[in-house]
């Protein structure tokens, strides 16, 4: 991609794996290996893009890279090589950043903000274009994309561990780019924290119940049916979840095309060009399994527009959170705990 020879290159084989960074995130102390688990022999570059505090969701708008955080600012990147730039500031954690048409949307905790993208990646003409968003609770990370229809789609969590959602809580919601005309999409989902198309169909990920054992319920990727109930708080997978065991649910379930090993965190989810329209899911990693699980990047396969496995491609990269591809082909790779966003190469 050209970058300035100021960032760190490294040479990364299947073994042995070489230290990356060591990062401290408030009480969490990570020292992160890189692995690159490409199937093949050669060896791969990985490179640390920039710093970014608490980098969230990723944006690729032209040669800039936006990325939103936990904290109250949204950072631009130029993908040639350079330092990560606080662009906007003032939020309550803008975790989801997207671009289309010289605008970039951010969608925060408490609002959906637009601006106007200029050169390098400098914004103006902020305005908020929604500020009715659901109570979330801890899960407020909303992530946004816009879809194949040019209309945006967000993402609302449910405020809870199992509870019964209200209003939008649980769904996620489409709207038109100046915020009118917001439509709910999807329906009982606990907390999906990334989406992507492929072939016209939404795909998206959404994070299992914790507290009820080491491996269940799983968490899931479905496929989008507009207007679907996809469960939640009757079903995780289609386990039944506590509290609800004996509940009728409102609707029928439209029930997972994939399920993930319980409490890896499945977040971002893109679908790459260069890997044969297969896709890769962040696993930001467990906090509920008396064994860790998660904290990798995996290559789902696809076949006949299904799911059919899924398999390591990127391990011990610190809490990886989303996933992006360069207009090159390379993988983009956000991590919160490191407060970094790599580019790997094959």
């Amino acid at each position: 991609m050209g970058r300035s020879n100021s960032f760190q290159q490294f040479s990364l084989h299947s073994e042995p794996p070489m230290v990356v960074f060591a990062a401290k995130a408030g009480f969490l102390a990570l020292a992160a290996v890189a692995t690159v688990a490409f199937g093949v022999a050669a060896a791969a570059q990985a490179e640390l893009l920039a710093r970014v505090p608490a980098a969230r969701e990723m944006a690729v708008c032209g040669d800039t890279l936006f990325v939103g955080t936990k904290g109250s600012s949204v950072y631009a990147v130029p993908l040639s090589g350079g330092r990560a730039r606080r662009v906007a500031s003032g939020f309550s954690a803008p975790n989801g950043v997207a671009c289309s048409r010289g605008r970039l949307f951010v969608a925060s905790r408490d609002s959906i903000t637009v601006f106007d993208i200029g050169r390098g990646g400098a914004l103006s003409g902020r305005r908020d274009i929604r500020r009715d968003l659901p109570n979330s609770g801890a899960h407020s990370y909303r992530y946004i994309a816009v879809g194949p229809d040019a209309r945006l789609y967000v993402s609302f969590g449910s405020p809870c561990n199992i509870c019964s959602p209200r209003g939008l809580q649980g769904t996620i919601v489409s709207m038109n780019q100046d915020g009118s005309d917001l439509r709910r999409v999807a329906w009982g989902v606990r907390n999906s924290v990334g989406f992507d198309w492929r072939g016209g169909t939404m795909f998206f990920t959404d994070n299992g119940a914790d507290r009820m054992g080491d491996d269940v319920p799983p968490d899931e990727l479905n496929a989008l049916r507009p207007g679907g109930f996809y469960g939640f708080p009757y079903f995780g997978g289609q386990i039944r979840l506590t509290g609800f065991e004996d509940a009728t649910p409102p609707a029928r379930q439209i029930a997972p095309v994939f399920n993930f090993q319980a409490h890896v965190a499945a977040l971002g989810i893109h679908f790459f060009r260069s890997l044969g329209g297969d896709a890769l899911v962040a696993q930001h990693g467990s906090w509920d399994r008396s064994v860790p699980v998660g904290y990798q990047v995996v290559r789902l396969r696809f076949r006949g527009g299904r799911p059919v496995s899924a398999t390591t491609f990127l391990r011990d990269v610190g809490r990886p959170v989303d996933v992006k591809e360069a207009p090159d082909g390379s993988v983009l790779v956000s991590d919160d705990a490191g407060g970094a966003v790599y580019v790997f190469q094959r």
